[in-house]
């Protein structure tokens, strides 16, 4: 029989290879090994299982939504994390930075700012991934 809670992790782990398809990002979160189980289970079943999951918007326009609020309220290692994402899913880096742009009105210059530099530095990374991948 499935659960409310096994349809969530399934949805939520679809949600997470669409958007990092090669894993998070690259990147683990800095937490205790004695909750690290629970918070994944927690960040896949609700974040992506149930919001990102929800029918009403599309992952890219949440994903784009995601890039400005990240940008607004300055958390840098997580943009960073969402403009791979949103690179994933076929968001351009135009679009990104016009994203970005916006926040510099709705959230400040400091934070676009930032913003940029992130988006910079991965679009850099990006760059030089496929510059040295096998053709």
């Amino acid at each position: 029989m499935v659960t409310p809670t096994d349809d969530r992790m399934a949805r939520g782990r679809s949600t997470l290879s669409r958007l990092f398809p090669s894993g998070p990002a690259g990147r683990q979160f800095p937490v205790p090994r004695e909750i690290r189980g629970d918070l994944n289970h927690l960040l896949t079943a609700t974040v992506m299982g149930e919001v990102w999951s929800r029918p009403g918007l599309d992952i890219k326009s949440r994903s784009m939504i995601t890039v400005a609020a990240l940008t607004a309220l300055h958390r840098p290692e997580e943009l960073r994390a969402h403009v791979r994402g949103a690179l994933n899913l076929g968001i351009s880096r135009q679009e990104i930075c016009e994203i970005i742009m916006h926040m510099a009105i709705y959230g400040g210059f400091p934070a676009a700012l930032e913003g940029f530099r992130i988006a910079y530095e991965v679009f850099a990374e990006t760059d030089s991934q496929a510059a040295s991948s096998p053709r």
